[in-house]
């Protein structure tokens, strides 16, 4: 019962943290239930059952988010890509306990998160959908605990939170020494709260006022169409949007990924409103553009000086989006500004490698699946906060954000397709650039592996002695 009880315990705990709900407090508890179940002298094959259960569990919210959109096959195929996480928690977990059971507390403290944030970082190295699904991402609504990513990337938060959880754990136990080397990794987390807060203290830089835009029926329309008219009457909408956005003071504007539709021989005349507008109005736009003939899916920068530049998404969707051919080219701007389109700030490789030219403000034409524009949003201002830039957003079917670079959401709002042009204009501090994490990169999540190596190792050796 016990097993049953803790299984339950940490799912909902993950569920309500990870998922819809949002609650990101419980994150810092959810792994602990089943790592107390593991401490203790459950069999090992009620501690495997009940840590598979529990991630299981924390892992609905994909099912909510995508069941509605993609069709059983397609469905099947996208949670398969997902699942070796799934199957990596047991393994943390039996893990935790061998450490547990023959290595002092204090190394056994740091044993689970260092494992855990290895698996993740590992996973996230291979995986097409970079780092989704990482435990981090839970906490975009609590930017005062995620400033630890400024230094050692988003890995150092999904390692504080399991920290936390394993002294919790670990205290319940009552193991002599158990109590102390717990109260240690409180205080850390402390620490981190302390940091995160003096962090948010921090003067805002240059202020520039920015807006994104979306309008679902129009494009919706067009698509069905496809017809050159249609198309010009997309880009026509944006135009007239950008025109009020700039009336507004908006300096620089994004569209949606494949908000406006074109085909090679189309795009003088498609593209012209757009060209047009940013050249009456000294506005920067940075436009999400469907090419169907030849297919790709890219941003096109239109200058105030009639310039433009055109980005080709690097990271494409498996199965979705495999029509296109991914891009290799950054989508650097100048000035501190660049341009990148949706997934790829799944991957923070990529997007570290960008920021090492001292990005300011990144645009992102998105495109969201209705449920999950907050889900898949948050990924976007973890960026954000590991290289020190804002993030301007705009999505399709979800949310249009402007974020600081403290990956606090200054303007937000759910662009909804009944709603027909949805437009957000703020003022947006412009980010102060390059991190410790920018400078460094993934030092942390492979020490973390060095250390849960050489915990296992080590564990191993004295579990052998006689």
């Amino acid at each position: 019962m016990i097993a049953v009880l803790c299984a339950l315990l940490s799912g909902g705990l993950f569920h309500l943290s990870q998922g819809l709900s949002d609650a990101w407090y419980l994150a810092w508890l959810a792994p602990a239930p089943v790592l107390f179940l593991g401490y203790g002298a459950a069999p090992r094959w009620q501690l495997v059952l009940a840590s598979l259960v529990a991630y299981a569990m924390g892992q609905i919210y994909l099912v909510q988010c995508y069941a509605p959109i993609f069709p059983p096959p397609v469905l099947a195929l996208f949670l398969l890509t997902l699942a070796p996480l799934l199957l990596l928690f047991p393994l943390a977990i039996l893990f935790a306990r061998f450490a547990y059971r023959h290595l002092p507390p204090l190394a056994s403290l740091f044993a689970f998160p260092a494992c855990w944030t290895a698996m993740e970082f590992l996973v996230g190295l291979v995986s097409p959908h970079g780092s989704y699904g990482a435990l981090a991402y839970s906490q975009m609504s609590a930017p005062i605990v995620i400033q630890s990513a400024s230094l050692f990337g988003m890995y150092a938060v999904s390692f504080l939170i399991c920290l936390f959880a394993n002294a919790v754990a670990m205290a319940l136990q009552r193991r002599k020494g158990s109590l102390a080397a717990a109260s240690l990794g409180v205080a850390i987390c402390a620490a981190n709260v302390a940091f995160g807060a003096a962090r948010l203290q921090a003067p805002p830089g240059e202020t520039i006022r920015v807006a994104a835009l979306s309008d679902v029926l129009v494009m919706a329309s067009a698509f069905k169409a496809d017809t050159l008219d249609s198309a010009v009457g997309v880009s026509s909408t944006y135009a007239a949007a950008v025109r009020a956005a700039a009336a507004g003071g908006a300096r620089i504007v994004a569209t949606p990924e494949g908000g406006v539709l074109s085909k090679r021989p189309w795009d003088a005349r498609v593209l012209a409103p757009l060209a047009a507008a940013a050249r009456q109005t000294h506005v920067q736009i940075v436009a999400g553009v469907d090419e169907r003939a030849p297919q790709g899916d890219i941003a096109i920068r239109f200058a105030p000086d009639g310039a433009t530049q055109r980005y080709d998404k690097r990271h494409l969707m498996p199965l979705i989006e495999s029509q296109y051919t991914p891009g290799t080219a950054t989508g650097l701007l100048g000035n501190g500004l660049a341009m990148t389109i949706c997934k790829d700030m799944d991957f923070p490789r990529t997007i570290r490698g960008d920021a090492q030219s001292g990005i300011r403000l990144m645009i992102v034409p998105s495109s969201d699946l209705v449920h999950d524009g907050w889900t898949h949003g948050r990924l976007a201002l973890m960026r954000g906060v590991e290289n020190g830039f804002a993030v301007l957003r705009a999505a399709n079917q979800g949310l249009l954000t402007a974020s600081d670079a403290q990956g606090r959401i200054l303007a937000r709002k759910t662009a909804r397709p009944r709603d027909g042009m949805s437009s957000l204009v703020a003022d947006l501090p412009l980010g102060p650039g390059p991190t410790l994490y920018t400078r460094i990169g993934d030092i942390f999540a492979w020490l973390c592996l060095v250390f849960a190596l050489a915990a296992l190792a080590f564990a191993w050796r004295r579990a052998a002695k006689p």
